[in-house]
């Protein structure tokens, strides 16, 4: 039952409703325009917009997506100046970004209702899947690449569980990675600054008649937030191919390794203390695609990772913890003598196999359909967070497809559906229905509606935090799941329209959207749970399901560029939160709303001809709680600014930058102890023909 109601916008969407209002008028007019004219050539439906295949796994120009999407190129990422991938998500409509909850762990949320497990996004790296097998999370440092490794990111703003699964219950992130034709050769690049961020990048790439590939090695280091243990250091290695097996048949694989220490983010307690962990990942992904013609094509893809966090640690002498003689511990704990009590919170190792199959088809007459299969076997082993030391398994089971169905030059229907079984959790299915009408050339109104479903991970099923005597009995219980989660829901609905004027020289996507969650999984405090002794707190934190959330907004992003020389890209989200919360929820005993009401970007890029390039970004986010470990947060804007030379010597180009963020005044990210300051960076890149 919910016991806890809070919202803030005291059921008023006023300027949401306006907006709405506006666009059904609009619709209305442009529609009686629009077929009393002949109908649309195909040539009037080509439009300059770019293609993506993150939204339905068809590739197709944004304008026939059923979902709103944001495509971040390679203009886009160079002007920002960011060093750091998560970074680049602060230019999408609807996005935060927080740096960092606990080792360097930096969490990227669409709508927030977030803490710093942000494991309701699907993140895919040419394919292969980046998300964590026990929590769910993203650990972008350890990606195996850095920003300049890529080409373009689509990020789908709304449910992609049709298309990617469970994971990707709000959206997904697919990263797309430059091949060995976009800088054939040697290139280096390194940069350095504020914090002791130091990071380095050598690559080559190679284009051959049969096989091209690109390589690279990657360093990055990092001391954080002054005065918070979240210091990293990653060493990382990264091998992509691409084989023509035949005219019709290519093999693509990708191999990768990752290393180095993690800067815990304790806060000096006995249970959570402060120094670093070791942890390193490994992975390998082949796909074999075999093409009959154009839009007729199968592949086949086999993904395999390892990861292994090495976080033992010694939290002390039981007597010293308690402040008494070891003669007096048998006395205080019947049974019991005095011993070391050792902490493992994240020490664990997870191994993961990915299959998938997928075909791609042309119905006819405008039609295109495709459909797949994957099973996914998660393993992981000595999982002591979750009172366990053996091994536990998930296996996956998912079946989908969408079709893509033009009524005529007008009108183009999207259809998705898949169902989705584990062992942990019954089946369920998720589906998205859309439609696109065509006003104008360049100019298209949709509407779409989905229903997602995610399922828990394993750590979220069995997480059970606590420290123990050495034969296993519970000393201090900090967190724990009585009985395993049910799935989330999510039902949105949208009204979008993506427009172009001037040959595509500006461009707009605006969306009006209301999402509805239900049996959402949240942290809720039991004050009441028996326990030898407190030392981090009064009882225990349990996860259960029983919150719901509606969220009522519009998002808008605009691409101008304003002559040659000139580009700007713009977003800006405002959403309206009901919160509904279980009795204790940590989510609603915050001030803030876990969603933020104004989120905004700024980008402007300016050539000035000579090699010489100037960007400025400014970035805002309104007053959100980020849950549980994070807390309320005052809002914030912050501007960054980046000047660039480019030379050009012997046939090679050198590129110069001086990189400053947040020039003003401090602020904060995630939680109080993160306090950004003003940081100042130099990067150099050199690419050798």
């Amino acid at each position: 039952m919910l016991e806890w109601n809070r919202s803030t916008s005291g059921g008023e969407f006023s300027p949401v409703v306006l907006w709405a209002t506006g666009i059904l008028s609009g619709l209305s007019l442009f529609s009686n325009v629009v077929l009393a004219k002949d109908r649309l050539t195909e040539e009037d439906l080509l439009t300059d917009l770019p293609m993506v295949v993150a939204a339905t796994r068809l590739p197709q120009p944004v304008t026939d997506t059923p979902v709103a999407i944001t495509v971040i190129d390679r203009q886009m990422i160079d002007a920002s100046g960011f060093l750091e991938i998560p970074d680049l998500l602060r230019l999408v409509p609807g996005f935060q970004v927080g740096l960092s909850w606990r080792d360097h762990h930096t969490v990227v949320t669409y709508h927030g209702q977030s803490d710093g497990l942000s494991r309701r996004m699907q993140v895919l790296i040419d394919g292969r899947v980046a998300v964590g097998s026990l929590f769910g999370i993203v650990d972008w440092d350890r990606l195996g690449i850095v920003v300049d490794d890529i080409a373009r990111i689509e990020v789908v703003r709304g449910p992609s569980s049709v298309s990617f699964g469970s994971n990707a219950f709000i959206g997904a992130i697919n990263i797309i990675t430059r091949g060995p034709y976009d800088n054939p050769g040697w290139r280096m690049s390194a940069a350095t600054g504020s914090r002791d961020m130091g990071i380095t990048s050598v690559q080559y790439s190679h284009v051959g008649e049969k096989f091209d590939y690109r390589a690279s090695a990657n360093y990055f280091h990092t001391h954080g937030f002054s005065g918070v243990n979240d210091e990293a250091t990653v060493r990382s290695g990264r091998f992509k191919g691409h084989y023509q097996v035949s005219a019709g048949t290519a093999l693509d694989f990708q191999l990768g390794h990752a290393e180095g220490p993690w800067g815990r983010g304790g806060f000096s307690l006995p249970v959570d203390p402060v120094g670093s962990k070791d942890a390193s990942e490994k992975y390998g992904n082949f796909r074999l695609t075999q093409s009959a013609s154009p839009g007729n094509e199968w592949y086949f893809q086999v993904g395999m990772s390892s990861v292994e966090e090495d976080d033992e640690f010694k939290i002390g002498l039981l007597s010293d913890l308690l402040g008494i003689s070891p003669a007096q511990v048998p006395l205080v704990f019947p049974g019991q003598q005095d011993q070391q009590l050792v902490g493992s919170f994240y020490n664990f190792d997870t191994k993961r196999l990915d299959l998938e199959f997928q075909q791609l088809f042309i119905l006819g007459h405008g039609h295109r359909a495709v459909w797949g299969m994957s099973y996914r076997k998660d393993t992981v082993d000595g999982i002591s967070n979750m009172g366990k030391a053996g091994r536990e398994t998930m296996e996956t089971y998912r079946i989908s497809g969408s079709a893509e169905y033009r009524l005529s030059p007008l009108f183009l229907v999207n259809l998705g559906a898949t169902y989705e079984d584990n062992n942990h959790h019954k089946g369920d299915l998720s589906y998205r229905l859309g439609l696109n009408m065509t006003l104008i050339k360049g100019h298209v109104v949709r509407f779409s509606i989905a229903e997602s479903r995610r399922h828990p991970f394993l750590g979220e099923h069995m997480l059970d935090l606590a420290v123990r005597f050495n034969d296993g009995t519970v000393l201090e219980q900090i967190q724990q799941i009585p009985q395993e989660l049910d799935s989330e829901k999510l039902r949105s609905y949208e009204l979008g329209y993506v427009g172009s004027w001037i040959d595509g020289a500006f461009t707009v996507d605006a969306k009006l959207f209301r999402e509805e969650l239900e049996n959402e999984a949240g942290y809720v405090s039991d004050p009441d749970f028996p326990e030898l002794v407190s030392v981090v707190n009064v009882g225990s934190i349990g996860y259960v399901n029983g919150g719901a959330t509606e969220i009522v907004g519009i998002e808008t992003g605009i691409k101008w560029q304003l002559n040659s020389q000139t580009h700007l890209w713009l977003s800006y989200a405002l959403s309206e939160v009901d919160q509904h919360c279980q009795a204790l929820d940590f989510r609603c005993a915050h001030k803030n709303d876990a969603t933020p009401r104004h989120t905004a970007s700024l980008l402007i890029s300016h050539d000035f001809g000579r090699g010489w390039q100037v960007s400025v970004g400014y970035y805002y986010l309104d007053e959100m709680a980020w849950t549980l470990w994070g807390g309320d947060m005052e809002s914030y804007d912050r501007i960054d600014m980046r000047i660039a030379r480019t030379f050009n010597f012997g046939g090679s180009d050198l590129k110069l930058e001086l990189i400053g963020q947040n020039l003003g005044s401090d602020y904060k990210e995630f939680n109080q102890r993160n306090v950004f300051e003003t940081r100042t960076f130099v990067r150099a890149t050199v690419q050798f023909h």
